[in-house]
């Protein structure tokens, strides 16, 4: 009996273990994507994503709230005839799944791996090109190891500082660390960069010059309360004089606080290669 009781056991164990790894295959290693009506399915790409095609009205797609690289998908009409699901990411991969109608059991969460990708790469037009080119030179920036220090302002408990400069193709990467040790939401307004002078006289107007962004990976809208987070923004290339500095400075919308942060031209010394 006691034999008997252990083989039922270990039979039970391998069953459940068969059916994890066979989930786990349908998950990660096939092109068949699920969904449902009453329940959202979000994909999780490895870069931003840029083009989608859908291949019928019976589903819904869209791009997650203030990210460019999660789409959420989602059925429109019940019992649809399976289609079929293009993205293109800046990375120049394709994606291609085809979609199926399941309440009952949809896929909930999928974090799409490069190996999922259609064994092509896509070509983009050059302004396309240049703006994916630029989007993965912020996520290397994202993933580098070392770090400056000193670079740093702290104002209303709000953190802002500079962990990394780089620079290609006359573009400065620009690697922050912001941070909310308070309780209240900081909504963002505006995240400036300007250059001013290092001394304001009395006789002539202080002057400033703004350095408007390329781009912002991932945009900044909302630092919630006790939190922290790294973005990269891309402005050009740029120099300044003994006597100015370059103004960093996060502003909160409908409110009062900010943040700033002074780099001299010592600081922008410390700028290294991408």
């Amino acid at each position: 009996m006691k034999n008997l009781k252990k083989i039922i056991l270990w039979s039970f164990v391998l069953l459940c273990t068969a059916l994890q790894a066979q989930e786990y295959n349908e998950n990660f290693n096939s092109n068949e994507l699920r969904v449902a009506t009453n329940k959202t399915t979000s994909l999780v790409f490895p870069f931003a994503i840029v083009s989608v095609d859908k291949g019928s009205e019976a589903i819904v797609v869209d791009k997650a709230k203030g990210v460019e690289n999660i789409l959420l998908v989602k059925a429109y009409e019940s019992d649809f005839v399976p289609t079929n699901l293009t993205i293109v990411t800046a990375d120049g991969n394709l994606y291609s799944f085809i979609v199926n109608f399941n309440e009952s059991n949809p896929n909930i969460n999928r974090v799409i791996t490069a190996e999922l990708a259609v064994n092509q790469q896509v070509v983009f037009s050059p302004e396309i090109e240049n703006k994916s080119k630029i989007a993965r030179n912020a996520n290397v920036c994202l993933l580098k190891t070392k770090f400056l220090k000193g670079l740093k302002s702290k104002e209303f408990d709000l953190g802002l500082q500079v962990t990394g400069i780089y620079v290609q193709d006359e573009l400065f990467y620009f690697r922050l660390h912001l941070t909310n040790d308070s309780m209240i939401n900081f909504e963002v307004d505006q995240l400036r960069f300007f250059i001013r002078d290092q001394k304001k006289s009395i006789r002539t107007a202080s002057q400033e010059l703004e350095i408007i962004a390329i781009g912002i990976f991932d945009p900044i809208t909302n630092l919630p309360g006790e939190s922290e987070i790294d973005r990269v923004v891309v402005v050009p290339k740029f120099t300044i004089s003994n006597k100015k500095y370059l103004i960093i400075q996060l502003l909160e919308k409908n409110g009062t606080r900010q943040v700033g942060l002074k780099l001299n031209r010592r600081a922008l010394t410390k700028i290294l290669p991408l």
